[in-house]
């Protein structure tokens, strides 16, 4: 077959392909959008009780002694700034967690003090919730914070974020 009887045969099928679908699509007018409504049965709002009151305090406002082998921690706690711009001066920090509870950040604070970092936790006191911040530092320039960053993800599995003073 010669090439040019080829191409126009190609180029008469793609028209007849091209015609076969559009032209059925272009005859019968436009579609319907049918719409569908389905009844949806929903619960009625419950009724709430009114929560019950508390009761009422009975003691004379002074705590109970506590016995001093009780008293004394089993290791030194961490220090706690109140302001985290306060505390060991200049330098960055790398923020390993932020807590409601000292405890927790004690004992976090303590886990990586055991690997001989330098950790302080700092209180924050936001949207009226104190928090306390685990914070490692401080190093002298933000790629030390970097990589100190990067190594606490690595070895202890702790996501840090760099913190200026």
């Amino acid at each position: 077959m010669d090439q040019r009887f080829r191409q126009r045969l190609i180029g008469a099928i793609v028209l007849v392909a091209l015609g076969v679908i559009f032209l059925p699509m272009l005859l019968s007018g436009p579609v319907e959008q049918t719409r569908v409504d389905i009844q949806l049965d929903m619960p009625a709002e419950p009724s709430l009780d009114a929560a019950p009151s508390l009761p009422e305090d009975t003691t004379d406002g002074t705590p109970e002694p506590v016995p001093p082998e009780e008293a004394a921690p089993s290791e030194a706690p961490a220090p706690v700034s109140p302001d985290p711009a306060a505390g060991s001066g200049a330098g960055f920090f790398v923020q390993v967690g932020a807590f409601g509870s000292l405890e927790n950040a004690r004992r976090l604070s303590g886990r990586l003090d055991e690997d001989g970092l330098t950790v302080r936790i700092a209180e924050n006191d936001r949207e009226d919730r104190l928090r306390y911040r685990v914070q490692v530092g401080p190093v002298d320039t933000r790629s030390a914070a970097e990589a100190m960053a990067q190594r606490l993800a690595e070895d202890h599995d702790l996501p840090g974020y760099i913190v200026e003073p």
